[in-house]
């Protein structure tokens, strides 16, 4: 009996011990299967609404465990990967504020894609193209790329603005122009501006490679200066190693009384830019060196801004470089007691509002010239062989709206020149401030008058076509010019009419 009884309670005992170990078994293969499919859940990147159903059911547990805001850390590596490193980080702070569901997480990320915006900056290249502003093309890029802030930790998913593809780029502007060589030397475009103010006699300055020395400022290093204030009798000297040298021009008066107002003797360039809405005046005066202007450079000389630069070359030239001149913008006004313009190698004008009034030649060159843009006005002096233009090389006009007038001028290159081109050669001179105008099919083409007396005029624009039928009325008063250009002619005599079957068109006027 006790034998039995003893073989039974130890039979119960073992059928217990079996039941506790399966029991335990079953107990820890659930868990194991629960934490795999909130792994795997992660991993895959569940979408808002499996993610929010999943919160909804097992809200208390995973607020309890904190495995909630485990899964989101991995879902955001996860994502991130595809984005730059600057991005993950943005994510890593996200994450570490606490709490971040899966939902708001993918809103963040989708927020470092707008980055994609930053390609509608290439809307500028239609302005580079057309010589628009390049301003203009600027396009909604920098919305898109905020979301690499802390702006990415809202949900507002506002990398959504990179979808902007920018603006296509402006039309182009005569007062624009692109210069593929840059105004500074590659060193010297990220140092910051240097400053001169003039005070009279004298001036004062604010960064390396200015010495003042009296009146006579010298800049002995390339990069930029801006320039304010008044010199009444000095020069700013440039003596660089060959450096490319940028004057900021900002409300500035520099007279030299005995010389070049502004002397350049060894730059790689030097770069003359009116600063916006300003008006600056460069002058020369008294006895020197015939051979130099009020502004003189050894090298190019690059005219160029939204301001305004009048040049008064009291002695001889208002420009003389020994190099090349190239006009890119802003609005120049030169008079001058010799050519407005003198240079040796040649003369771009590309952009912007030129006037020249010179006592000789409106422009000379023994090199080239090349108009491609702006709006430009050459009056010449009174001496028999002057002109409007004097050019001893290469002589094409692509673009641009252009007037010339005086005695003598070059005629444009027929060969190279594409824009439509007409010349008036007078038998004998006009009278001072009479005027000459121009029309087709009762339409005004173009008027223009000079203060000395000429015997011919050059136009090219727009509004002129190839074998259109134009007709000429000379002799007149003009009312209402602006710089001898536009106005109203009252009387005159008419000079029949004539058809310009070439792209240069010159026609005698008996």
């Amino acid at each position: 009996m006790n034998k039995k009884t003893n073989r039974t309670k130890k039979m119960s005992a073992l059928l217990l011990a079996l039941l506790l170990a399966a029991s335990m078994t079953a107990c820890g293969g659930s868990g194991s299967s629960s934490t795999g499919t909130a792994e795997n859940s992660s991993a895959s990147g569940v979408s808002d609404d499996e993610s929010h159903a999943a919160e909804e059911s097992g809200a208390e547990e995973s607020s309890e465990s904190g495995e909630d805001s485990a899964a989101p850390a991995k879902a955001d590596s996860s994502s991130s990967s595809a984005d730059s490193k600057s991005d993950e980080s943005s994510v890593s702070d996200e994450s570490s504020a606490g709490g971040a569901s899966d939902s708001s997480a993918a809103e963040g990320n989708s927020g470092n894609t707008g980055n994609t915006g930053n390609t509608g900056n290439t809307g500028n290249t239609g302005n580079a193209s057309s010589g628009g502003n390049s301003s203009s093309g600027s396009g909604n890029a920098s919305s898109g790329s905020s979301t690499k802030t802390e702006d990415s930790k809202s949900e507002s998913g506002s990398g959504s603005q990179g979808s902007s593809s920018g603006n296509s780029g402006s039309t182009g502007s005569e007062n624009s122009y692109v210069d593929q060589d840059s105004d500074l030397d590659t060193q010297d475009e990220e140092k910051p501006t240097k400053y001169i103010y003039l005070n009279g006699s004298s001036g004062k300055y604010d960064g390396e490679g200015i010495s003042i020395s009296g009146s006579k400022i010298t800049i002995s290093k390339g990069g930029h200066y801006e320039i304010s204030g008044t010199l009444d009798n000095g020069q700013i000297y440039i003596m660089t190693d060959k450096k490319k040298v940028k004057l900021m021009l900002n409300n500035c008066s520099i007279t030299n009384k005995a010389g070049a107002a502004i002397y350049c003797m060894q730059a790689k360039k030097v770069t003359l830019e009116s600063l916006p809405g300003t008006v600056n005046t460069i002058s020369d005066g008294g006895t020197h060196d015939e051979d130099n202007g009020a502004v003189f450079s050894e090298d190019t000389v690059v005219l160029k801004g939204e301001g305004v630069i009048n040049i008064n070359g009291v002695y001889a030239h208002g420009i003389q470089s020994d190099d090349d001149i190239k006009v890119n913008g802003g609005t120049v006004n030169i008079t001058a007691a010799k050519s407005c313009l003198h240079s040796n190698d040649g003369i771009e004008i590309n952009a912007g509002t030129l006037y020249c009034y010179g006592g000789t030649n409106g422009i000379k060159t023994d090199g080239y010239i090349t108009v491609t843009g702006g709006t430009s006005t050459f009056i010449g002096g009174v001496r028999e062989d002057k002109g409007s233009i004097y050019c001893d090389g290469s002589f094409t006009i692509t673009g641009g709206t252009f007037y010339a007038i005086g005695n003598t001028v070059t005629a444009p290159d027929a060969a190279t020149t594409t824009a439509n081109i007409i010349g008036l050669t007078f038998a004998n001179a006009q009278p001072a401030n009479t005027g000459v105008t121009v029309t087709s099919g009762g339409n005004q083409i173009f008027t223009l008058s000079s203060p000395n007396s000429f015997k011919t005029v050059m136009y090219a624009g727009g509004n002129l076509l190839k074998n259109a039928s134009y007709n000429v009325i000379y002799g007149g008063t003009v009312s209402g010019a602006n710089n001898y250009v536009g106005g109203t002619v009252s009387g005159g005599t008419d000079g029949g009419s004539f058809t310009a079957g070439n792209t240069v068109t010159i026609q005698n006027i008996t």
